[in-house]
């Protein structure tokens, strides 16, 4: 996910007396895993971050009897069974360049899911087949701009690959051509073999001004960012809701920061160099529909299970993934038999712009077709979706327990995505748990269901944003620092796992699934017309 987080207790395989062989071969894996995936000083904050909250535990104690008695799915979930599967997540990111990736360990961590769910689950488990583009930068990329100047730029500093920009090219001395208006269809620029230097504009998208100029012949495109910004963009190039047979960028498209392009709107001759590659390969979703329930007031719970390919993506997202694993066997096994029918849906290609639950909607919602649609049989019709629940990053090492704001949905989703808000703010406040409100209109999994007129909320703890002094005087953790310092890195392992967090996350999870799949009139707590009870 591109996310948000909190703090918690410390959890290690490392755990054990040096005296025993057990733990020592625990010691052995988990020190192998440590030289393959720590290799960055963050990870001393993340064992900081985890070690200093591990008090929290103690601090929030057991909650009383009579809680128990009234929420028992909730207190059913096991934390250590969830900690399993992210174990297993973690060795099949080894066996796989460290990645769960799409290219790398996604289709063994669907395998790992769906044998879970055969051999203990209550569900009709079905794979939906897709394609995704996937973009890797093999190399450091070259800018040099060789007249009237000979300057040579820095990458990630001066310039940068966008993201799904083209695949590899070495050019040389290519004149430079500074277009007016990237988004003007009737301009008479000659860009044929040149270096289109552009500023973007608001009338139309990257793609659109960057796919126009390479079908007009231009061998490369840079683009100049606006003042405000200090560094070059990593955006993606590319159709947002990608499908079979949407075109994809073959020449280079660069980023460049304003005072760059200044430069670079002015030379004569440039070289550019580009070591990438897009790939179009299969994926697929993994969707278990269950058995029980009201067919037309079904619940869908989504989580995302690949990671990106720079890391193994156990916070982000084997946590969610886990979580809704669990919550769905442990249903099965209390066989629990819900009002409305549950589908959990575990995603692929999350990482690439949500693409497995744009497919899902786009084949559910508008009867879009590819090469294997006809021979799936999912049992579920769009207008069958009652509401969608999303489970993004639960076990942040800084956390801070987030709660999706329904007041961002769109007007057909707004009363019911407040409404599931509601849920989870009644397990946060229950068991008086800080928590603050969250975003909820770009980044995960929950898009295309909004977008599509479905109701959805989820919870999260956070990525890259950094803690305020405000939110560490009320979450705890530490301030001025990243919630997750892992986040799309090789160390997002399970050191960088907080505890407290995945157990409160995913209690809270639990109660907001088994709560909204017990409710006897759903569409009328949706609509607000109904109490929740």
């Amino acid at each position: 996910m591109p996310g948000t987080e909190e703090q918690g207790l410390l959890h290690s395989d490392t755990a054990g007396s040096s005296g025993s062989s057990n733990a020592r071969q625990r010691d052995g894996r988990a020190m192998r895993w440590w030289t393959l995936s720590s290799r960055n000083a963050v990870s001393l904050l993340t064992v900081a971050l985890l070690a200093g909250a591990g008090l929290g535990i103690w601090a929030y104690g057991t909650l009383p009897t009579s809680d128990h008695d009234e929420h028992p799915h909730e207190y059913a979930l096991s934390i250590n069974n969830i900690h399993t599967h992210l174990t297993q997540l973690l060795e099949i990111a080894g066996e796989h360049n460290n990645s769960r990736s799409v290219t790398n360990g996604h289709a063994a961590s669907a395998e790992y899911v769906m044998a879970r769910l055969q051999t203990e689950g209550n569900c009709d488990v079905h794979m939906q087949r897709f394609l995704s583009p996937v973009w890797i930068e093999h190399g450091v990329p070259r800018l040099r701009v060789r007249a009237p100047l000979d300057v040579e730029y820095i990458s990630e500093t001066d310039f940068s690959v966008m993201r799904y920009g083209g695949q590899g090219a070495r050019i040389r001395a290519a004149r430079v051509v500074a277009v007016a208006d990237a988004c003007a269809t009737d301009t008479t620029d000659d860009v044929d073999g040149a270096v289109a230097v552009v500023a973007m504009s608001d009338r139309c998208t990257l793609f659109d001004a960057a796919y126009a100029l390479e079908q007009r012949g231009a061998a490369a495109v840079v683009v100049v960012r606006a003042a405000r910004y200090k560094t070059p963009s990593r955006a993606r190039v590319r159709v947002v809701d990608w499908k079979e047979g949407d075109a994809l960028m073959h020449i280079p498209v660069l980023s460049v920061t304003y005072s760059a392009g200044q430069v670079l709107r002015h030379a004569a001759a440039v070289d550019i160099d580009t070591d990438t590659r897009i790939d179009v390969v299969e994926t697929f979703n993994v969707i278990c529909v269950g058995r029980t329930g009201d067919a037309t007031n079904s619940v869908v719970v989504g989580a995302h299970l690949d990671s990106v390919a720079a890391g193994p993506g156990i916070n982000d997202n084997a946590s969610g993934a886990a979580t809704a694993l669990e919550i769905h066997l442990t249903l099965a096994r209390a066989a629990f038999h819900p009002r409305n029918r549950l589908v959990f849906a575990w995603w692929s290609a999350e990482e690439d712009g949500l693409l497995g639950s744009r497919h899902f909607a786009r084949v559910l919602a508008h009867g879009w077709r590819n090469r294997w649609t006809a021979t799936e049989r999912l049992g579920l019709l769009w207008s069958d979706i009652a509401l969608n629940l999303n489970f993004d990053m639960l076990a942040s090492p800084n956390f801070i327990a987030l709660v999706h704001n329904g007041s961002d949905a769109s007007t057909s989703a707004r009363a019911g995505s407040l409404q599931i808000q509601r849920v989870f703010e009644n397990y946060f406040c229950r068991h008086k748990y800080p928590y603050q409100l969250s975003p909820m209109r770009s980044g995960s999994d929950f898009v295309p269901f909004l977008d599509n007129g479905i109701p959805a909320g989820g919870i999260l703890t956070g990525a890259s944003e950094l803690k305020s002094i405000d939110e560490r005087r009320e979450h705890g953790g530490l301030a001025h620092a990243a919630l997750d310092p892992c986040y799309h890195r090789d160390c997002d392992g399970l050191l960088n796992v907080n505890m407290l967090a995945l157990t409160r996350m995913s209690r809270a999870a639990m109660y907001a699934v088994s709560s909204l799949a017990s409710i006897s009139d759903l569409p009328a707590f949706l609509n607000g017309s109904s109490p929740f009870s």
